[in-house]
């Protein structure tokens, strides 16, 4: 990352103020925002009417301006442009309420749909890189807007340890607390459990690791002390619970256990079942050589009174 990085960051939030006044809102924003701002039903000039237009608008111009950062530091590459330009609008999306999930959902309903107004315009390109690199890179779109937009909070931290008077230069008499800053919202962010190693986050956390890293290498170059630089820890990995085979055990335990015991309660049961055919058929047979029926019946019925009450005690 070169300090042109953070001045066209900084140029493009000079060219519209948001003032809350009351229970209104007040915008005002450059004219040169205009060029990429939709031609509402009721007028017939381009012109950004709402917030999220002009957002939209601004993110158009700055994706233009990362495009041409071209000097002896750094040439960016379009998906480090496409990176820096979408923690900016996330940032900017989350500044104020909203019911957007992710920046694809935004983008659908705010920047295609101006796409017509600025196709020929100087923007035309940077913005066709952009969506060029989402159409590779659909993760980047599907991203958390409140995340990310933590993620340029850290961007931000870097770019304050670049002088503002010296050209190309950084401010090395911050690094130590701003460097320090920076770990501690790297820490923040690792420990939310949506940003990890396989998560789409992972790009951009790279490439704000790899800028940290080289600010801080360039710090000690000048003449800081390395132990004042703390070294970022590693990005951590996501753990997925796994059953333990204990677990597994213990039910197949307790599901033989249950099914022990079911079965010592069915084998008397179905003893008894097999016993009442057996008794009838001795009954009958007794009954065929002319014993008493009367006292035979009696006989029958306290026999499967005393079946049936086992058969009540085993069910």
């Amino acid at each position: 990352m070169s300090k042109k990085v953070c001045e066209a960051i900084n140029s493009i939030n000079a060219l519209f103020k948001v003032e809350k006044k009351g229970s209104e809102i007040d915008i005002n924003y450059d004219n040169s925002l205009k060029a990429y701002c939709p031609i509402p039903n009721n007028l017939n000039n381009q012109e950004c009417v709402h917030y999220e237009a002009i957002i939209s608008s601004a993110f158009i111009a700055l994706l233009a301006l990362l495009k041409n950062v071209d000097d002896d530091e750094d040439v960016l590459e379009d998906d480090k442009v496409a990176e820096y330009a979408i923690l900016w609008l996330c940032y900017k999306i989350n500044q104020r309420a909203h019911k957007y999930r992710n920046l694809n959902e935004f983008y659908m309903k705010y920047i295609k749909a101006i796409e017509k107004y600025f196709v020929e315009e100087n923007g035309a390109k940077a913005y066709n890189s952009y969506k060029d690199l989402i159409n590779k890179k659909p993760n980047l779109m599907n991203m958390n807007i409140k995340i990310i937009s933590k993620f340029y909070e850290g961007l931000q931290i870097l770019c304050s340890i670049y002088n503002e008077d010296k050209e190309k230069n950084i401010d090395c008499t911050k690094c130590p607390q701003k460097a320090s800053e920076f770990v501690e919202k790297y820490k923040e962010l690792n420990g939310d459990p949506n940003v990890t190693k396989d998560s789409p986050y992972y790009q951009v956390w790279s490439t704000l690791s790899t800028d940290y890293n080289n600010l801080k290498n360039e710090c000690i170059s000048k003449g800081v002390d390395s132990n004042d630089i703390p070294t970022l820890p590693d990005i951590k990995t996501t753990e997925r619970p796994v059953q333990h085979n204990e677990e597994f055990s213990g039910q197949g335990s307790e599901s033989s256990s249950s099914s022990s015991s079911t079965a010592t309660k069915l084998i008397p049961a179905l003893s008894i079942f097999f016993a009442i055919p057996i008794f009838l058929g001795i009954s009958y047979k007794y009954s065929l050589f002319g014993f008493d029926k009367r006292l035979h019946r009696q006989y029958l019925r306290e026999k499967l009174k005393k079946i049936k009450k086992k058969m009540a005690s085993y069910v």
